[in-house]
């Protein structure tokens, strides 16, 4: 039996949780557990549900994430890095050591490495001192899968070898097969907000610096009056219901279902609205497959609504939004946030897609299922270089 420990988990706690994560590390579980006999090893903050939910080995994080790093590590026969962002300097300057961490650990252990299905920010998304760690640590691993092609474009550049670095899709897209198509929802308008004001380049995680008071909440009114302004008006014109999702919860960053409950109080029609809790990855993705369109801040709102045949409106607040919506063919249902005007085109994309959604969502499948045959290039390289 090989033993793979896996970084992807990392961010899960008690109080809280993550559905990138969770859903990045449910899709490495069924990939991992085809190909044979492994056992699979993560960090966790709650080794019960890991091992319930998916028969993993906990490295316990509530005496510290390094700590528990070090000993998954030191445990495993194989090291796995990703899926995911795992370099990016905006939300913290210690956010890409951390993910590379595990490679230096590897290393340093004599342990095979692999990086599974990862993003890479993109110009000033990463600091001038990344590019040569990237090009050290993802050099040590056996083989490397990105899931888009500025970050694949970005690795041959820096000069890492194309025979080990090949351009598949999100890990999650493993879960594609598992949603009926051609999709038939009903009048629901899923939407996934995030306040992304905490990304400021600095040195700490936003809970570090909360703790030591180096952290002033800014004043988010406004732009929480827009998101219900609009929703309000969605209502006013098409009906139906309004069904919000939180991506993450918790103390590690800005917690979604903080500003949901924020929007939906805002709302003339919270009577129509309602907050989908993370209750586990697969009942999650249900309720996403049973929308019409789903706009979302955060990237896999975006990924999932594509993996369960849902039609994405996404409002990225990072290039990975933006790479993700190239990548599924559907840039033009994309916008800025930045745009003084957001608000205003986001409504009329909103009617626009919400009146064709039918159309598009035949069209999107195709695409679907290509990101879902590329997603298997995740699983096939990891056979091949390190088992």
């Amino acid at each position: 039996m090989n033993k793979v420990f896996t970084s992807s988990w990392g961010q899960l706690e008690k109080a809280g949780s993550n559905v990138g994560d969770e859903a990045i590390f449910a899709s490495q579980v069924k990939d991992l557990s085809s190909i044979g006999d492994i056992q699979i090893g993560v960090m966790s903050a709650v080794p019960d549900r890991t091992k319930k939910d998916f028969n993993a080995v906990s490295f316990d994080v509530n005496e510290g994430r390094l700590r528990a790093m070090s000993s998954g590590v030191r445990w495993a026969d194989i090291v796995i890095v990703g899926g995911g962002e795992l370099a990016q300097d905006i939300s913290s300057l210690l956010y890409t050591p951390y993910n590379l961490h595990p490679l230096r650990l590897a290393r340093r252990l004599g342990k095979p490495a692999f990086a599974w299905s990862i993003g890479l920010g993109q110009g000033k998304e990463i600091a001038s001192w990344t590019p040569r760690q990237l090009r050290k640590w993802l050099g040590y691993c056996s083989g490397i899968t990105v899931r888009d092609k500025p970050s694949f474009d970005l690795l041959l550049d820096l000069g890492l070898d194309p025979n080990r670095v090949k351009l598949s899709s999100d890990s999650t897209f493993t879960f594609a097969g598992n949603f009926a198509q051609p999709h038939n929802p009903g009048d629901i308008l899923g939407v996934a907000i995030r306040n992304v004001s905490n990304r400021q380049g600095r040195l700490l995680p936003l809970e570090i610096r909360r703790k030591l008071g180096l952290y002033r909440e800014p004043d988010v009114s406004t732009l929480r009056r827009k998101w219900a302004r609009l929703l309000d008006d969605h209502l006013d014109s098409h009906g139906g219901e309004i069904r919000f999702f939180p991506f993450h919860t918790g103390s590690l960053s800005n917690s979604d279902d903080i500003e949901c409950e924020a929007v939906m109080a805002l709302m003339k029609h919270s009577d129509r609205a309602t907050v989908v809790m993370p209750t586990g990855i697969h009942n999650f993705m249900m309720k996403i497959a049973e929308c019409r369109v789903f706009l979302t801040v955060p990237l896999h709102g975006a990924i999932l609504s594509v993996v369960t045949g849902t039609v994405p409106i996404s409002v990225p607040y990072a290039s990975k939004g933006f790479r993700f919506m190239e990548e599924a063919g559907i840039p033009n249902l994309t916008v800025d946030p930045s745009s003084d005007q957001w608000d205003v085109e986001l409504l009329s994309l909103l009617d626009r897609t919400w009146m064709s959604s039918r159309d598009i969502a035949q069209t999107l499948a195709v695409k679907r299922s290509e990101l879902a045959e590329k997603c298997a290039i995740n699983r096939e390289l990891f056979k091949k270089t390190c088992l």
